[in-house]
């Protein structure tokens, strides 16, 4: 099974679940691996310099904290900009929900007509001029 890259949607997941509660980054990987498609790969890297980026953009903010006697974590915790940017990505995905859907439409409707062997105005030659 081929492996993709999580690319910039994986902001919007790390926003999302540190809304849901605040997480250190090893938590949070174990997190985003429960919820995200396993065809994702998850760098452990990409994940730290996420939380420092969206830190640095005052998305985040983060605290050292001691459980017991374990070695003390950085725990991440969402701003009201980092919220706000958060609505940014619903917006956007749920446009590119529609175009999804628009594009599943369609390529079902095309490759549907061309396995029936009816033409299709996608396969013919535009006229010029």
């Amino acid at each position: 099974m081929p492996k993709y890259q999580t690319g910039k949607h994986l902001e919007a997941f790390v926003l999302l679940l540190l809304t849901q509660h605040p997480d250190h980054g090893g938590h949070l990987l174990l997190r985003l691996s429960q919820v995200l498609p396993k065809e994702w790969a998850l760098d452990s890297g990409r994940i730290y310099r996420l939380l420092r980026e969206l830190e640095d953009a005052g998305c985040l903010v983060s605290a050292w904290m001691q459980q017991n006697d374990t070695a003390p974590v950085r725990q991440y915790q969402i701003t009201p900009q980092g919220a706000s940017r958060l609505d940014h990505w619903a917006e956007e995905l749920a446009i590119k929900q529609k175009l999804l859907s628009q594009f599943f439409t369609l390529y079902q409707d095309i490759t549907a007509s061309s396995s029936t062997g009816e033409s299709s105005n996608a396969s013919k030659t535009p006229k010029m001029g």
